[in-house]
């Protein structure tokens, strides 16, 4: 397989990073009550996602993903890679 993929490509995603991720970005923005309106779920579902007491629904993921522009296809694990991406020539 080749180390760079095409543009495009769906890569395998784990899920548990997926979370990481998201969660890490929630933690690290300026308001959490901004990103919690933003993202159409509520500011305690949020913070209790942040110190690790809870783990978000699928919608609740989905909601996040959409709002960190991350493209997930939860169904198949899989993620998009965005068009920025390009192959190093």
């Amino acid at each position: 397989m080749s180390e760079v993929l095409e543009q495009g490509s769906a890569v395998t995603l784990d899920l548990v990073m997926l979370v990481d991720s998201i969660r890490k970005r929630v933690a690290a923005a300026e308001s959490v009550y901004d990103v919690a309106e933003a993202a159409n779920v509520t500011a305690p579902t949020l913070y209790a996602f942040i110190k690790k007491e809870r783990v978000p629904t699928i919608d609740t993921l989905q909601k996040l993903c959409n709002h960190f522009a991350i493209t997930v296809d939860v169904a198949t694990h899989r993620q998009v890679l965005p068009s920025v991406v390009r192959p190093i020539e």
